[in-house]
């Protein structure tokens, strides 16, 4: 009895790629980042002015940014979930695979 099984296999006949953006993506990165700073500003005991300034600039990001998701909600809801995909296929050649796989004794008693 042979020791050794051929078999083929399909492989995916593409490759995807998925991608999530979104509008208010720029707004949700400077709000973080301020945030961070304001926390940071605040926690080594920086001037009172420039504590103020960092919190008004956190204030009026997150302001925009939920003006803007509000916006968005009202008038286009699908931009705030939008999915872009890929997909890629591959050559006629590698749309399936040989594999050898060595047997065990199991399945030469069965």
């Amino acid at each position: 009895m042979p020791h050794r099984e051929e078999i083929e296999m399909p492989i995916a006949a593409a490759t995807e790629n998925c991608s999530r953006s979104t509008p208010l993506r720029p707004a949700i990165w400077m709000t973080g980042v301020l945030a961070w700073a304001t926390v940071i500003a605040l926690i080594f005991h920086v001037p009172t002015v420039a504590g103020i300034f960092l919190c008004s600039l956190t204030g009026i990001s997150f302001l925009v940014y939920l003006v803007s998701y509000i916006f968005l909600m009202a008038t286009d809801r699908e931009a705030l979930r939008a999915e872009r995909y890929s997909v890629k296929s591959l050559p006629p050649s590698q749309h399936s695979l040989r594999m050898t796989v060595p047997r065990t004794e199991e399945a030469d008693q069965k």
